[in-house]
């Protein structure tokens, strides 16, 4: 029955009830004045009826005498007479008995004067008309042979006739105005609805989230207005929900794109939003309890807190905050951070001024003892003091050595080596770098070669060189009556120079470590030769600053190959 509650059937019912009271009492009123009208007519018809038929009777000097006459007057107009004289006898155009009945009825009938006339009247049903409303009339009648009363009697059929004819004119014409009033009242509840049903459905599909919408203004009146009024809630609506939208987009994109985990939680301690990094933290999982306590402890003493843990060989740090609104505490934001690298830098910054200070303590006290052994006079002879000066020399250059590594690893780390690219040829200049070796190695009778295509490609010649000579250097400095060689391959677009030896070779747990810097093999295969333990952390560096990569393969006793692929061509580059 939801058509009932529109607005056109309320308008359309209103207008209705209000013109058919209005008709049904109009209606009333003029039925009531016909009625009142006809029946005033009639009241002066009867009287001058009676008039004449009293002039009759007085014109013949009785009753009896001029019944005749009298009886035909009033049976021309359809009338019932009845004259009554003082001694009871009646003269009637209808039967005694009748007559007698009709007298006894109308001496119950309330009696009205006539305006200006010696007559009165009486409305009533009679019986004796089988209870149908008669209009009488009576008057007192003076004759030279006596006195008596006269009554008239006529019946209201023709009235009643006219009444219902106008009754019947009245009631068509009420019908055709509610007709009219029907149709004028849907034409006008159409007019103000369509209109409304427009706004209507626009505010629905406001509702749905369709805000650039605009109505039109198709008239000057309060619909009019309450469109331009929706036009400019619906235009200020979009501004806000766009507003909100860039908003909310701009937070999750800060939330999605840091580096910290973030939790939402409510104030039940149902997780409410995760961003990428907490995701992958949980992966699945529960809420770890350390984090679930520590919420707990946050919603009891409303303040932030930070705990720190341990998970699958990973540290982490978490901050949890109240989480307001309107002074309000409503859950709680906690922010994930990985430790681990941090973790782990603080190690190797810690390991770094370990190995260093140990690094450096061992030529300085070298230094020291055999400077003031000369210095007291401690040397027995010119050759001990020689012998002590040459491993003054010898420490005083490897502390040298170890400051100028540390200086290249710290530089190309910070990026502060630009690359001087030069097109080399790959068999001379691994031969210039073998030069360097060639006594060295005849000493520890160890060979040196070269093989494979001569390649030209683009490097820093200076910077690789350093590679080749930090790579054949530890190659000699574990290999004794062996071969080191220099394998030169080639692909597509990339070159490869491997230094193999037949050295000591290295553990194959060492080696995930060998380019880390200051870390050290074994030292029972160094045979007390060790170098700063730097110079394969800058092979490494010099290798990925040329866009290559740098790969070991080793066993123990079996030597070692260090495997260098570099791209023919080099872009610009920076260390």
């Amino acid at each position: 029955m939801k058509w009932l509650q529109s607005v056109v059937i309320k308008l359309w019912g209103t207008i209705l009830l209000l013109v058919s009271v209005v008709l049904i009492a109009l209606t009333i009123l003029l039925l009531e004045f016909f009625n009142s009208f006809h029946i005033e007519q009639e009241r002066g018809h009867l009287a001058k009826l009676g008039q004449q038929v009293e002039t009759v009777f007085q014109a013949h000097s009785g009753i009896e005498e001029g019944s005749s006459t009298a009886v035909e007057i009033t049976d021309i107009y359809g009338a019932t007479l009845i004259a009554k004289t003082q001694d009871d006898s009646v003269e009637a155009n209808i039967s005694q008995a009748k007559a007698n009945r009709i007298i006894k009825e109308l001496e119950r009938q309330n009696w009205k004067a006539i305006d200006g006339e010696e007559g009165e009247t009486a409305i009533g049903n009679y019986e004796t008309f089988d209870g149908k409303a008669a209009l009488a009339y009576r008057a007192p009648l003076i004759t030279d042979s006596g006195n008596g009363t006269i009554y008239l009697i006529e019946q209201l059929t023709n009235i009643e006739q006219a009444n219902e004819g106008a009754r019947q004119i009245i009631q068509l014409c009420v019908l055709l105005a509610i007709i009219g009033t029907t149709v004028f009242a849907f034409f006008l509840s159409t007019r103000i609805t369509a209109p409304l049903r427009t706004i209507r459905q626009a505010v629905v599909e406001a509702g749905e989230g369709k805000f650039d919408q605009s109505l039109t203004q198709r008239s000057r009146d309060e619909i009019g207005d309450l469109a331009l009024a929706f036009n400019e809630m619906s235009s200020q609506l979009n501004q806000y929900v766009t507003d909100l939208d860039k908003e909310r987009h701009l937070l999750s994109s800060i939330l999605r794109c840091m580096a910290d985990g973030v939790l939402t939680f409510s104030k039940s301690g149902e997780l409410l939003a995760t961003n990428p990094p907490a995701e992958a933290f949980l992966a699945g999982s529960p809420v770890p309890d350390e984090l679930i306590e520590l919420f707990q402890t946050v919603m009891r003493e409303e303040t932030e807190m930070t705990v720190s843990f341990e998970r699958e060989g990973r540290f982490y740090i978490i901050i949890v905050s109240p989480l307001l609104e309107q002074e309000e505490q409503i859950g709680a934001v906690a922010v994930l951070r990985d430790m681990t690298e941090a973790q782990q830098l603080e190690k190797m910054r810690a390991d770094f001024v370990a190995n260093v200070s140990h690094e450096l303590r061992t030529p300085l006290v070298m230094l020291q003892g055999y400077s003031e052994a000369i210095v007291d006079g401690m040397t027995e002879s010119d050759e001990a003091t020689k012998e002590f000066a040459s491993i003054i020399y010898d420490e005083s250059q490897r502390l040298s050595r170890l400051v100028n590594d540390l200086l290249d690893l710290a530089r190309m780390e910070a990026g502060y080596q630009e690359l001087r690219i030069e097109s080399v040829e790959a068999i001379p200049f691994a031969k210039r770098v073998i030069k360097k070796f060639k006594q060295m190695g005849r000493d520890k009778q160890v060979t040196f070669s070269v093989s494979g295509p001569n390649i030209a490609f683009e490097a820093d010649p200076d910077q690789m060189e350093q590679v080749l000579t930090n790579l054949l250097g530890n190659a000699l400095r574990y290999t004794e009556n062996g071969e080191i060689k220099i394998k030169i391959d080639e692909d597509r677009e990339n070159i490869t120079l491997s230094v193999i030896d037949s050295g000591d070779g290295i553990p194959e747990e060492d080696l995930p470590f060998v380019f880390d810097r200051f870390y050290k093999a074994d030292k029972a295969r160094t045979r007390g030769k060790t170098g700063t333990g730097i110079g394969l952390a800058i092979v490494a560096n010099v290798v990925r600053a040329h866009g290559g990569e740098v790969e070991v393969d080793s066993r123990l006793g079996e030597g070692a190959t260090f495997r260098i692929r570099l791209p023919k061509k080099q872009g610009k580059r920076t260390l």
